[in-house]
């Protein structure tokens, strides 16, 4: 089978459009970014071309995933950091494609690419303020209030991500993705297909943005949450959420560190019920979230006024019914119904996709560790608010059970644990917001 060939990539700086090419046996695919050029200065030609790489290589996954051949050439020399961002995407980040595929576990793949020695980062590079990555949920609407002041950035943005941006007050900078047409036709004609580490692309577009606009650090909200596996397959982890992983933050923040760029994750120690706890206390912003992944599909939007398009919950899908268990632990019945425009706990027909947020083999979704689920639905079943609504009635006693096992509870959710590369102001920033959060409804 041929190599995936990661070949040349361009930036215009007039006009802010990159281009990255890929072949893969007979087929070439360009992909396109359009950046937000006012503001993007350019930066240093070295430091460009390192955070132009670091895209190309991640943003390959989309287009090798469709033979997987194992093997992966680089057409330029890449620094040791820079490879072992690569490994990692191609192997762990991909691991859920595998998997669902029915390809060995873990994914591996062969490297062929010279390395070379990382250039000196100038004095002075990057020192713009904080860059801050958006997706419109709860996550990055913590970061957005804790980091002041800050930019926020965007990969194609949505009305969510605009309106959460909006209401924290901060300024919003776009980027526009576009995928080779190519890939949807190949794919259609039987290629395969399958998650790829959308988090760890993400990073390096917003690594190319903070060179290109001098903005140091980049701020990601990725949760501890992240390095639970989603299965274990023959005794190797998958995990969903490979790339928002501390392992992969690491290897990526020394990649980030050539090009004069600090990456980390502002809320890795926090457990999802912390944030949320967090993001209940703000009742201005908490109205503004969305984590639905149904939410950008044409059957799941309202119209508002003049027929515009409204993005909303389904309170269908496994993110949704995750991130409404964690609110309903610290918001009424009525004010979770006006956040989340339905209450999702009535309806019996959901008891299973409840009870899949503990199960042994989590759903291949952004959701929180299995224990603290549990430990969720065993609160409200104690709950006078919430504890007679028909899923509760009918999950309450089993959550109970499984949290038992390992002693999970709310309350031990709330404090900070583990390791995290979190600067001690940003530190002391999220602690002081953290102190405002919102107690668990009884």
């Amino acid at each position: 089978m041929s190599d995936f060939i990661v070949a040349e990539r361009t930036l215009d700086l007039t006009t802010g459009e990159a281009a990255f090419t890929y072949r893969l046996g007979e087929d070439e695919f360009t992909e396109r970014l359009v950046l937000d050029t006012e503001g993007l200065a350019g930066g240093d030609l070295a430091r460009l071309d390192a955070a132009l790489d670091l895209v190309h290589l991640v943003m390959g996954t989309s287009y090798y995933k469709l033979r997987a051949p194992g093997r992966v050439r680089v057409t330029r020399p890449l620094t040791k950091a820079q490879l072992a961002v690569a490994e990692a995407a191609y192997t762990h980040g991909l691991g859920e494609f595998a998997a669902v595929n029915r390809l060995p576990v873990p994914h591996a793949v062969e490297f062929d690419v010279d390395l070379r020695a990382a250039d000196p980062v100038p004095a002075g590079a990057g020192g713009g303020g904080p860059l801050l990555p958006v997706g419109g949920g709860k996550d990055s609407a913590l970061a957005l209030v804790v980091v002041s002041p800050a930019t926020a950035l965007a990969i194609n943005p949505t009305g969510a991500q605009r309106d959460v941006t909006r209401a924290a007050g901060v300024p919003l900078i776009g980027v526009r993705r576009r995928l080779d047409p190519l890939l949807a036709e190949r794919t259609a004609a039987g290629g395969l297909n399958g998650h790829v580490p959308v988090t760890a692309i993400n990073s390096a577009i917003s690594t190319l943005v903070a060179v290109l606009g001098g903005f140091d650090p980049v701020v990601f909200a990725n949760e501890r949450s992240a390095d639970e596996e989603t299965l274990e397959v023959d005794g190797a982890r998958v995990n969903h959420q490979y790339s928002k992983s501390y392992e992969f933050e690491r290897l990526f923040a020394a990649a980030a560190a050539e090009v004069g760029v600090t990456y980390f994750s502002l809320t890795r120690q926090l457990s999802e019920l912390a944030t949320v706890a967090a993001v209940a206390a703000l009742p201005d912003l908490r109205g503004e979230i969305l984590s639905c992944n149904r939410a950008y599909t044409q059957k799941h939007m309202g119209f508002g006024e003049g027929g515009a398009a409204t993005q909303r919950w389904c309170l269908h899908c496994d993110k949704c019914l995750f991130t409404f268990l964690c609110f309903a632990v610290f918001l009424t019945p009525d004010e979770a119904v006006a956040m989340f425009g339905g209450n999702p706990l009535e309806d019996l027909a959901l008891t299973d996709g409840f009870r899949v947020l503990w199960a042994t083999e989590k759903p291949f979704d952004c959701v929180g560790e299995r224990a603290e689920s549990a430990a969720a639905m065993a609160h409200l079943a104690r709950s006078s608010a919430w504890g007679g609504f028909p899923v509760v009635r009918a999950l309450g006693e089993e959550a109970a059970s499984s949290a038992a096992v390992t002693g999970a509870t709310v309350e031990g959710f709330l404090e900070p644990r583990g390791d995290s590369a979190v600067p001690p102001e940003h530190r002391a920033a999220l602690q002081r917001v953290l102190a405002e959060a919102r107690r668990p409804v009884g």
